[in-house]
């Protein structure tokens, strides 16, 4: 007997938003992108603070690499089994074999 499947739109946006987001603040890409923030956030508080606070961001962001990338993955991986009383065409899950779908032995 096959389970139906079915995956919550939000949770695959939310994966992919995580991976995307994860791979721009992965440690290897921070020599082009912290400059670039900088650069933009240049004179400000929030600009100063980064600037001054290099290594505390690298550390940050490369957990946070880490974290997006492991829970962006399962959640493109998880799945949701449906029930019987969620989905109207899943047969009955009675825990049992049923006798009446088995073949009459000859």
């Amino acid at each position: 007997m096959k389970e139906v499947r079915s995956v919550r739109p939000s949770s695959k946006v939310g994966g992919y938003v995580l991976l995307v987001t994860g791979f721009l603040a992965c440690p290897c890409h921070l020599v082009f992108t912290l400059p670039l923030v900088l650069a933009l956030l240049g004179g400000t508080a929030l600009g100063s603070f980064l600037a001054e606070n290099t290594a505390l961001v690298t550390g940050l962001l490369a957990a946070y690499f880490i974290g997006a990338l492991l829970l962006g993955f399962a959640l493109l991986s998880a799945r949701r089994y449906a029930t019987s009383e969620e989905c109207a065409a899943c047969p009955p899950t009675g825990g049992g074999i049923d006798k009446s779908r088995e073949p009459a032995n000859l």
